[in-house]
């Protein structure tokens, strides 16, 4: 999925509701280990496996002296290394979301900068370009994108973003529905007078899928958005929000009871739980300025969640790991001192983090890649 950097959230902002909270303390937690990896330079945005030896990742590569491109890298039990992937409109890009149904059948997604979104399949020998939905009369083409996608078969696959249309002042939300022969736009809530987003989506069956999001709303907050497919129509899901800014970068359902959404509270981790009739919203950890992209359930009944903190007064970013096991929370350690963690994954009993070793935006570094448990063979 797509992961937008936040800055820093001074701490005087936040001081006060944090120590109002008496958040829960937190422990130690297993180490994350770095997996070799090429040192080339980049972004490895969101990673899906299939086996412990079949594993994607899709993100982009910077080239010195080059825009940003598109990449795609594979593990076969031994190491990762680069597919080649055809390039965008634009020859520069990014693709931010990845899911496999088999090892012949993997979708990607991300946008082309600047002539709209690109949608990639791989068939088990090549990787080629697959045409997105068309747009509708008077929308820009250029700055509609896909952040996330969730395949369920070779006849059913969800992908969402965001589009602009001439007819609202801002972006609104996007679906799009693989049908087994082509991609096709598909009607979505998009409450927001003036910005919507859809940043990550999960599929359990035909009648029932999730997009998360945010909107702006007209007091000029961000508000986090949950969308909900019932085989007819996608509809937003009723959920109590803390007050303030609040932004879903990500949502990994394991069981129709058991659905995991996670993001950002002003600054600070915001996880979220549905139990078949509710969305919970957890305590949250006794940590500011942290940001959270991805989560992968650990098979006991908690959840690994991902992201970044910022330290050095705002400077410096550093990946976050931090772990639910039911009823507290407990950080896990990097051995990457800086960076941020942008997707994770779960194969057997270990989990798969990607991301970036780039203590902020301002240059590029080599990609994040670790795993919690065995490497996967």
């Amino acid at each position: 999925m797509r992961f937008v950097r936040r800055f820093a959230i001074p701490m005087a902002a936040v001081a006060g509701v944090v120590l109002a909270g008496a958040p829960p303390v937190l422990g130690a937690e297993a180490d994350w280990r770095k997996v070799p990896h090429s040192s080339a330079e980049g972004t490895l945005k969101d990673v899906a496996v299939l086996g412990g030896s079949d594993a994607w990742a899709v993100g982009e590569k910077h080239p010195p002296y080059e825009s940003a491109d598109t990449v795609a890298e594979h593990w076969d039990g031994t190491s990762w290394k680069e597919v080649p992937v055809p390039d965008t409109p634009t020859g520069a890009g990014s693709l931010d979301g990845v899911s496999a149904v088999a090892s012949n059948d993997v979708w990607a997604v991300g946008d082309s900068t600047g002539l709209g979104p690109v949608i990639r399949h791989w068939d088990g020998a090549v990787w080629t370009a697959v045409q997105p939905a068309a747009p509708p009369d008077g929308a820009h083409v250029g700055a509609d994108r896909l952040n996330d996608i969730a395949a369920v078969s070779k006849t059913l696959a969800w992908a969402v973003g965001s589009f602009s249309d001439r007819s609202t002042p801002g972006p609104v939300t996007l679906v799009e529905r693989w049908d087994g022969t082509k991609w096709s736009r598909v009607t979505s809530p998009s409450p927001g007078r003036l910005s919507n987003t859809l940043q990550g989506v999960a599929s359990l069956s035909a009648t029932n899928a999730w997009a998360v999001g945010w909107y702006l709303s007209d007091a000029g907050n961000n508000v986090a958005l949950v969308l909900h497919w019932d085989g007819r129509a996608w509809t937003r899901s009723p959920v109590t929000l803390p007050s303030g800014n609040t932004e879903l970068q990500s949502v990994t359902a394991v069981s129709a009871k058991n659905v995991w959404a996670v993001g950002s509270h002003e600054g600070r981790p915001l996880v979220m739980h549905w139990n078949g009739t509710r969305w919970r919203v957890l305590p949250e950890p006794a940590l500011t300025e942290s940001w959270l992209s991805a989560a992968a359930p650990d098979g006991r009944g908690g959840v690994w969640v991902g992201g970044y903190r910022m330290t050095d007064g705002g400077v410096t970013s550093r990946p976050l790991f931090l772990h639910w096991n039911g009823t507290a929370w407990t950080t896990g350690t990097s051995e990457e001192t800086e960076g941020t963690v942008e997707g994770l994954t779960r194969v057997g009993t270990s989990i798969w983090a990607v991301g970036t070793t780039s203590p902020c935006i301002c240059f590029v570094a080599p990609p994040l890649v670790e795993v919690n448990g065995a490497v996967p063979q």
